[in-house]
């Protein structure tokens, strides 16, 4: 089969090469492969500024159809649609896997990252990871889980976002116009999303067809001004940073209330990001750092996409089979997309 592989440490070093269909364990199944969304962290791996474990097929963000069950799994069968949590090689016996954290283990190897993903026909993964993909919930957009539970752990479960509360979200990146979709469905009662002159299109647009309150070009007008206008000098209640932008994450601690919170979800690529510390002292503010998703996430994104709660489709801008994957990373790049899938 083909698959797109990154072979080496480096930036690049990425191609599509012909590989054998995986073998399964007692345990796994094999997966057809029906969608497969790019990530940033694909792109962030393409530049060698994400952890990986080469050489390894590249993709976690996928759907598809069981094509094969190992003789030691129960409760799924051939036919089924399923999407997968990423955190294969968990250990299950770390204090954190013990915590009830096993996203977060130390010996995690996720998919396309770790062990070889979906940017290909087939995937083998172990069957306790499966959940179910709703019926009236397409292929496409089961392939928008991963991330959808990303966010859903970050805001809900982590920094605990409640109905009628303020938000800010810096960056219109795919991440970000997923939490704005998240806030929006939790409630939130005013939503503002900064961005740059380079957002002006696509991504602003898209936020604002996602009920966006307000945006912010930062290359424009004050960020930190324009949010304590909104909010008369109080800023918001939770300020979600899903750029990793250096400045943006130092301007995060003036546009949160005293007693506000902060949900880092964006990955920075740098080893240090200066914030001002005492700062964040004084105003009390608590500075959630989140990662990955809980099974719980899974559950409540697929149940919100299948209820119509979620729009996901309107996040998915572009669709390429997957030999076209490099102008997939492109557009991204050069903020031309939102969600791009790929099909193998």
């Amino acid at each position: 089969m083909k698959a797109v592989v990154k072979y080496g440490k480096g930036q690049g070093m990425i191609e599509m090469r012909e590989v054998p269909v995986p073998k399964i364990k007692e345990n796994d199944v094999l997966i057809e492969v029906k969608a497969v969304s790019v990530c940033g962290s694909d792109l962030h791996i393409y530049h060698d500024t994400h952890p990986y474990w080469p050489p390894v097929i590249l993709g976690h963000e996928f759907s598809g159809i069981i094509v094969e069950v190992g003789k030691e799994v129960k409760g799924w069968k051939i036919g089924d649609r399923v999407v997968t949590e990423t955190r294969t090689g968990s250990c299950g016996t770390c204090y954190v896997c013990q915590k009830g954290y096993p996203q977060l283990c130390e010996q995690k190897r996720p998919f396309g990252i770790g062990i070889d993903g979906a940017y290909a026909k087939y995937v083998a993964g172990p069957a306790h990871l499966l959940h179910h993909l709703p019926d009236n919930v397409s292929f496409e957009e089961g392939a928008v889980t991963e991330p959808l539970a990303v966010c859903i752990t970050s805001i809900l479960e982590r920094s605990n976002l409640q109905a009628g509360e303020s938000v800010v979200i810096t960056g219109p990146g795919p991440i970000g116009l997923i939490s704005l979709m998240v806030a929006k469905a939790a409630g939130a009662r005013m939503i503002g999303i900064t961005g740059r002159s380079m957002d002006e299109g696509l991504r602003f647009e898209k936020a604002r067809e996602l009920g966006v309150d307000f945006t912010i070009n930062v290359d424009q007008e004050d960020p930190v001004e324009k949010v304590l206008e909104e909010t008369d000098g109080l800023g918001v209640d939770l300020l979600i940073e899903t750029s990793g932008g250096g400045k943006a994450i130092y301007q995060a601690f003036e546009m949160v209330r005293r007693l506000g919170r902060i949900s880092a979800i964006g990955i920075s690529g740098k080893e240090q990001v200066p914030i001002p510390y005492d700062r964040g002292i004084f105003k009390a503010l608590r500075y959630d750092f989140c990662f990955s998703s809980s099974w719980s996430s899974w559950d409540k994104a697929l149940g919100m996409i299948s209820k119509g709660i979620l729009p996901v489709k309107k996040l998915i801008t572009h669709r390429f089979p997957l030999e076209k994957w490099e102008e997939a990373f492109h557009l991204l790049e050069n903020l031309q997309a939102a969600k791009v899938i790929l099909t193998p």
